[in-house]
């Protein structure tokens, strides 16, 4: 099968890239960051300039950027007691919902009485303190957000979504422009990003990912890079959405070094044709060498997309 696209089109892509703003918007992220963890070092002794660190993700790590994209990071936490009362956090909402389906099972007996108790609850929570057994990744995001905010023009919005925070400010930041921060443990070398609805810690080893980028940039040459962008921009135009980073990585990582070349549009051409042939579902993941990039979770839920790009790059043709 004969692949065919423009050549213009793929170097078009490889030559749009600002690095200038990417690197003064790290800079201003960085800035931000560490003055807020700051700020927040002064209120609770959970976090410090000391045990917090802000890592680059996504296409940040590689500089396949593009314009679509965002700019994501983890902000690392190294902070026992905060991890211990996240997860007992966890538990208590549990309970909390069991508690809540009983109730609700025994509605019409206990009717008056459930009522009381709600108006107890919520006397208790007006006159409660602070407690440090209590707080937790939810309340530190809380608190990262309204400490982002102040520090921000009236003009841009924090949202926090569970523990993930999101910053929109075309006066801070540049039109079109997102800031995403992951709150998340670290434990040596790996992330602990923490999932409420599975009820624990998605872990993420971005060492291994990085040294298997390296490896392979090491081994066929910078112009992986520019496959990797390429990609990017071809998937998101399938799909209206960027693909996830680690299984593009370990999608390309995957495909024999003798497809690679200084020539970015032949390469591209040879990586395409080979990956449409290929049983990519045998394909291993970067960061889970043991796991296929369809089967770990950490590549993301990417077969539909993946398979909506290569078909339809198969069907363009040369002008």
């Amino acid at each position: 099968m004969k692949a065919q696209i423009s050549k213009s089109l793929i170097e078009s892509i490889i030559r749009n890239q600002n690095t200038q703003y990417i690197e003064s918007t790290n800079e201003k992220v960085n800035s931000l960051l560490s003055y807020c963890v700051d700020e927040l070092s002064k209120k609770t002794a959970f976090i410090s300039l000391d045990n917090v660190i802000l890592q680059p993700m996504n296409e940040l790590i590689t500089g396949a950027f593009t314009d679509n994209s965002s700019f994501v990071y983890f902000l690392g936490i190294d902070n026992a007691q905060l991890e211990i009362n996240t997860l007992s956090a966890t538990q208590f909402w549990k309970k909390f919902k069991e508690r809540v389906i009983f109730a609700w099972q025994n509605r019409n007996s206990k009717k008056k009485k459930k009522k009381k108790k709600k108006d107890k609850v919520e006397d208790k929570k007006k006159t409660t303190d602070f407690n440090p057994e209590k707080y937790n990744l939810y309340t530190l995001c809380e608190d990262l957000q309204n400490t982002l905010a102040s520090n921000l023009c009236v003009t841009s919005i924090v949202y926090r979504e569970n523990n993930r925070l999101r910053i929109v400010g075309k006066d801070d930041f540049g039109s079109s422009v997102q800031i995403i921060i992951y709150p998340v443990f670290t434990d040596g070398e790996i992330y602990k990003y923490f999932v409420d609805r599975k009820k624990g810690f998605i872990k993420i080893n971005n060492d291994m990912r990085v040294t298997a980028l390296e490896s392979k940039v090491n081994s066929v040459g910078e112009s992986f890079i520019d496959i990797i962008k390429v990609f990017n921009v071809l998937y998101y135009n399938a799909n209206r959405v960027l693909p996830n980073q680690i299984f593009i990585e370990s999608l390309l990582c995957n495909c024999p070094n003798e497809l690679f070349s200084d020539n970015v549009y032949e390469s591209f051409i040879k990586v395409l044709n080979y990956l449409a042939m290929a049983d990519v579902k045998n394909f291993k993941s970067i960061v889970n060498p043991d796991k296929d990039i369809f089967v770990d979770q950490l590549c993301g839920n990417s077969a539909y997309g993946y398979k909506k790009m290569i078909n339809k790059l198969l069907d363009i043709k040369n002008d």
